[in-house]
């Protein structure tokens, strides 16, 4: 059991499937999704599984030291695998408890890409929402158009009198994780965020680091967006001029999405990093506005900023930082 303020905290409910499909994309914006439901200080409430979306989005949160929570009902816990490791694990006698039980402890619903019976999920909390029998929000993270039919179906019910136009628009979909959080008001647009794309690189549970001329702080190589370049470009293009190395495209890999107060900036003014891992294949060498390049483990935290400090302790409680 949670204590008192554990228990106050709030929590989200996030409907996904056992399996992890096999896009991708889907797979980035469900993390990305976590992330920022993580900075915003929510715990998570899902389906208790150790497979697929399941167990990514639980160990997402896990690993951002956030509480956890599984309702599972005892048949699937005897055909698939509950996850071990979680802070809590409910077990109900059936689907329907199970139902129940999310939207006892929950206080928001959102639906990531999934199978029939993730979309049942939904559904039914969005129901419950429209006919007043709870005051809790349902979304569903369209991610890449997933669940296009799904909008046009529920705008020709509209269209065809059997919904109304209120109703309707209690049922939030979105394209982005930004927009959906945005739109339920669990994260606010930052027109004063610094954007920013990362290289993760970890050897032997060290991490590389940069300091730059003129700079007290470390900091994990990256940089400033550009305008109309997506992520992988920024990272190419940075990790290039910074280390003097080519990141191979298709080794590029989403790490995470974290947030933290801008570091030398006016209060308010936070910095988004948003990390890949990737391969090259030549020598480290620091550019002319390199002073030094670094290999940091764990105990050198306080040499970095704010929004690296999030990361050393999200890739130690991972395993990965000595």
């Amino acid at each position: 059991m949670g204590t008192e303020k554990e228990n106050m905290k709030k929590k989200v409910c996030i409907f996904c499937g056992a399996n992890d499909g096999n896009a991708i994309e889907i797979l980035n914006h469900a993390k990305l999704l976590c992330d920022l439901l993580i900075y915003a200080d929510y715990d998570l409430v899902y389906g208790g599984g150790n497979s697929g979306l399941m167990r990514i989005i639980a160990n997402r949160f896990l690993n951002n030291g956030m509480q956890v929570i599984g309702v599972r009902p005892k048949m699937l816990i005897k055909e698939e695998n509950a996850h071990d490791g979680i802070t809590e694990l409910i077990v109900v006698n059936s689907m329907q408890e199970r139902k129940s039980k999310m939207v006892e402890l929950s206080d928001v619903f959102i639906a990531l890409p999934g199978g029939i019976g993730t979309l049942d999920e939904i559904i039914e909390t969005y129901t419950l929402h429209k006919i007043g029998y709870i005051k809790k929000q349902s979304a569903v993270l369209n991610s890449f158009g997933y669940y296009e039919s799904l909008e046009t179906l529920m705008n020709k019910m509209v269209e065809k009198g059997f919904l109304t136009s209120d109703a309707r628009s209690k049922f939030v979909m979105e394209a982005t994780p930004e927009k959906l959080l945005c739109k339920l008001n669990i994260i606010k647009s930052n027109i004063k965020e610094i954007d920013k794309v990362a290289l993760i690189e970890i050897k032997e549970g060290r991490i590389l680091s940069a300091k730059s001329f003129g700079k007290d702080k470390y900091y994990i190589p990256g940089g400033k967006r550009e305008k109309g370049e997506s992520d992988e470009e920024t990272l190419i293009r940075e990790i290039s001029e910074e280390l003097s190395v080519n990141i191979l495209k298709k080794s590029i890999d989403y790490v995470g999405t974290f947030i933290a107060q801008a570091d030398g900036k006016e209060k308010g003014v936070d910095v988004r990093m948003t990390c890949y891992s990737g391969s090259f294949n030549e020598v480290l060498k620091a550019s002319n506005e390199i002073e030094e390049i670094r290999w940091l483990n764990y105990s050198d935290i306080e040499l970095v900023a704010d929004v690296d400090k999030i990361i050393f302790n999200y890739l130690k409680r991972k395993g990965e930082l000595n």
